[in-house]
């Protein structure tokens, strides 16, 4: 079995302005919470009709944290997300899909 991959926080690329962002993705970041897996980031997407992408940004990778590009095509228009997540051993356990962590900043 595989390291799980838990979400840290959310960037996006110094070239992409915050504004540019559609509200309804915006939301999307600030409803998702420390902790959430990769399966459960992908599954949230694809539940609202959005096409995920997910590439590893080794170059990127600093402080525990590996950084993934997460591109989101978000009613035809493509978000390019950067994906903090942190490795954790097998048998850790998920977030809770459902709570809400209020120290999730708003990212935009």
């Amino acid at each position: 079995m595989t390291d799980t991959l838990q979400l840290a926080f959310f960037a996006l690329p110094p070239t992409f302005p915050p504004e540019l962002v559609p509200e309804v993705c915006a939301q999307f970041v600030r409803d998702c919470v420390p902790g959430l897996t990769k399966r459960q980031l992908l599954a949230r997407t694809r539940a609202r009709g959005w096409r995920p992408t997910w590439q590893a940004l080794p170059h990127l990778t600093r402080d525990g944290l590996e950084a993934f590009g997460f591109g989101l095509t978000v009613d035809g228009y493509g978000v390019p997300l950067i994906a903090r997540m942190r490795r954790v051993g097998q048998g850790a356990q998920p977030a809770a899909a459902s709570i809400r962590d209020p120290r999730q900043l708003n990212l935009f």
